[in-house]
């Protein structure tokens, strides 16, 4: 005898099941995103966590869109500097599963820091290092280096590549920055003279890829940033 009910149930309960699993499986990749970001192990995002699409892209604060895979690792492979640490951790998260188990979208909150030694480090910037342009941070004696707290928005798309999650598309949108010395309300102003130089100031690679294949290869679709002006406009996550 047939249990109609029986069945549907069972099929209900197995597709949450595997939704259940689908989460699980991007809240660890979004972990290890994390994980490798604040180690230093950025060369091994793409090839583990990115998608294998040429489509892929990511874009970051107000510097722009990098479109295509091969743009996209370009970001993540930089030289190691002395005295240079990034760190990222996520909270309240948003994450949608797609009903057919393929697709995902997601938004994290994230509180970053940089830091880059400059003039304290064993190996200092020379004058004309472009890194001189975001030390934001000055010893009394006028030594110059960057400390600073951040406040962002990862949005991420992801798909499901040969059984494997991966990140399809990621822009991360910046709230605020500011040095720890001072904070984002009196730093605002002094912050908007370097938006969108970050990347372009910080491309170090010991790969043989010239500087200016860094550059984005289109602009921001999309960003806000705190200002004493102005009002919040933030979108709802991952809004088309």
């Amino acid at each position: 005898m047939d249990h109609p009910d029986l069945e549907q149930r069972l099929s209900r309960l197995e597709h949450r099941l595997l939704t259940l699993e689908d989460r699980a499986a991007v809240e660890n990749l979004m972990a290890r995103y994390a994980f490798y970001f604040s180690a230093g192990q950025g060369r091994r995002i793409v090839p583990e966590l990115w998608s294998r699409d040429d489509e892929a892209s990511l874009e970051y604060g107000a510097s722009g869109v990098y479109r295509n895979l091969w743009k996209v690792k370009t970001f993540y492979v930089n030289a190691e500097i002395p005295g240079y640490l990034q760190t990222c951790t996520l909270a309240s998260q948003w994450l949608k599963i797609s009903e057919s188990g393929t697709e995902a979208r997601g938004a994290w909150m994230a509180v970053c820091t940089e830091t880059d030694a400059g003039d304290l480090s064993a190996q200092p910037p020379t004058e004309g290092d472009q890194r001189r342009i975001l030390l934001s941070s000055r010893t009394e004696n006028g030594q110059a280096y960057r400390a600073e707290v951040l406040l962002q928005k990862y949005e991420v798309l992801f798909r499901k590549e040969e059984g494997q999650w991966r990140i399809f598309r990621l822009h991360v949108s910046e709230f605020f920055r500011c040095p720890a010395g001072s904070d984002w309300v009196r730093y605002a102003k002094t912050r908007q003279v370097t938006d969108g130089m970050w990347l372009e100031s910080l491309f170090e690679t010991p790969d043989p890829i010239p500087s200016f294949e860094n550059l984005p290869n289109g602009p921001t679709t999309y960003h806000w940033q705190y200002d004493t002006d102005a009002l919040p406009e933030l979108q709802f996550p991952l809004e088309d």
